[in-house]
């Protein structure tokens, strides 16, 4: 067996790492890789074998591991763990405090993922955000995707009908009367605006439902959020249900998902008493911290 090699990733990533980069990580192979990224490849002579990489976070001492694959046939034999442990020296080295891991598993956080990190030093997983997954064409199973509707009083408009003015006043409330996990232009460049939606009341912008393509059939349910004069009335779980009904018109998207934080208690509610029946899919992300 040919001795492993590590190599340090400029630029963009190589051809050769392709099929060991993570779909949701496929945006990186199409451009030039952001200066907070590092990245690392394994080789065994000319054999890709494995590839990590982590991210810096703006203005914090902290990195989180966004991708660490291994080739089938090269698991096992410490390619992982020489691929991390050249990743933590580096962000050592960088002045990081902390590592950040995230990986998707069901109700019982004990799987393969949670023991190759909990050998590198990460420790005891939290959950972090459900996933709910299914058909378009299971919404007989949700009639209250068709009962609930928002009052008269109310517009629901396209995310492109967004003014430079309400942009700035949207901008500004960040930190005021929304937290910033749920501002609109996270990613503003992902997101499908001619299908995410504004909800206006008194002409006045006041929540959204923002939608991004995850891939080909699939549409996520990305952010949703409503104005807190507005939440204990229901219209959110309206606006949402405004946007499935599009969805379920739209013939471009068969599949869709939704994500929510397990923080958010009254959603993790409303998914379990009304969404959840037979096709639908759940899984939980799991996350862990390594202190370096």
């Amino acid at each position: 067996m040919e001795a492993l090699e590590i190599e340090a990733i400029q630029d963009a990533v190589p051809g050769v790492y392709t099929g060991l980069i993570p779909p949701v990580l496929s945006h990186v192979l199409q451009q030039r890789l952001p200066a907070s990224f590092l990245a690392l490849g394994a080789r065994r002579g000319a054999e890709p074998v494995g590839v990590a990489i982590a991210e810096r976070r703006e203005a914090s001492d902290t990195a989180g591991l966004l991708a660490l694959t291994v080739s089938e046939p090269e698991r096992r034999q410490g390619v992982g763990r020489a691929l991390f442990g050249e990743i933590e020296t580096a962000l050592r080295q960088t002045g990081t405090r902390a590592i950040g891991a995230e990986y998707l598993g069901g109700a019982d956080p004990d799987t393969v993922e949670a023991a190759f990190l909990k050998a590198c030093g990460f420790g005891k997983p939290r959950h972090g955000i459900q996933i709910w997954g299914g058909s378009t064409g299971l919404h007989p199973e949700m009639p209250w995707v068709y009962r609930l509707r928002l009052p008269d009083v109310f517009a629901v408009r396209p995310f492109t009908t967004l003014t430079t003015q309400e942009y700035e006043e949207v901008r500004q409330g960040e930190g005021v009367w929304y937290t910033p996990d749920y501002s609109p232009f996270a990613d503003e460049n992902l997101i499908d605006k001619e299908r995410s939606l504004l909800l206006r009341y008194g002409g006045a912008v006041v929540g959204w439902m923002i939608f991004e393509p995850f891939d080909t059939r699939t549409m996520l349910f990305k952010t949703m959020f409503v104005h807190p004069r507005h939440q204990r009335m229901g219209r959110g779980i309206a606006l949402a249900a405004e946007g499935g009904r599009r969805l379920i018109r739209d013939p471009a998207f068969s599949e869709w998902l939704l994500f929510v934080e397990a923080r958010n208690a009254d959603m993790v509610r409303f998914l379990a008493r009304h969404v959840s029946c037979p096709g639908v899919q759940k899984e939980v992300l799991w996350r862990t911290v390594k202190l370096l």
